[in-house]
């Protein structure tokens, strides 16, 4: 989904089962909050790049079916 570059690994703590569990809940709420407050953008800017590849296609397939004589028949 994401290109990230490559990077060193990270080198995680370890962490009792209830910190892991609780870390987990203080980002998931921070992402909740986030998106709550930014959709409005997150979804324009999707919503632009997306209508961009729509209304400009890098190529036109074209139509196999379709005769050189458009009074032939489709089949």
């Amino acid at each position: 989904m994401h290109n990230h570059p490559p990077s060193a690994p990270l080198s995680w703590p370890a962490l009792p089962d209830e910190a892991a569990v609780a870390l987990q809940s203080v980002l998931h709420d921070f992402v909740m909050l986030f998106e709550s407050h930014y959709l409005g953008q997150i979804e324009r800017y999707y919503r632009d790049r997306s209508h961009e590849h729509l209304a400009e296609p890098d190529f036109v397939q074209p139509d196999l079916f379709r005769s050189a004589n458009p009074d032939d028949p489709p089949f």
